[in-house]
């Protein structure tokens, strides 16, 4: 028998315009993957069209924190483990 873990962890973010929610971005970072998938969810569409650029910015901050989350991750001095029993 064999144990084997793995560490994730899980990310979210919101984009307000003057304090109002716009759009929401949530991923899950896991050690160990090349890409990390951010997904995006407009909460307030006329908000979002007013200020796509102000958003998008938001999303691409937000991407940029993952990545530095999994970069973290990656090499940090947490193993997976892996027990024989």
């Amino acid at each position: 028998m064999a144990l084997s873990t793995s560490q994730s962890i899980s990310l979210s973010g919101v984009s307000t315009i003057n304090g109002q929610q716009v759009a929401t971005f949530s991923t899950v970072v896991s050690k160990g993957l090349s890409y990390t998938s951010v997904s995006t969810q407009i909460t307030d569409q006329d908000l979002y069209e007013k200020n796509k650029a102000d958003v998008r910015k938001d999303r691409n901050d937000f991407q940029s924190v993952a990545d530095n989350l999994a970069d973290s991750l990656d090499s940090s001095s947490v193993k997976s483990t892996e027990q024989t029993v």
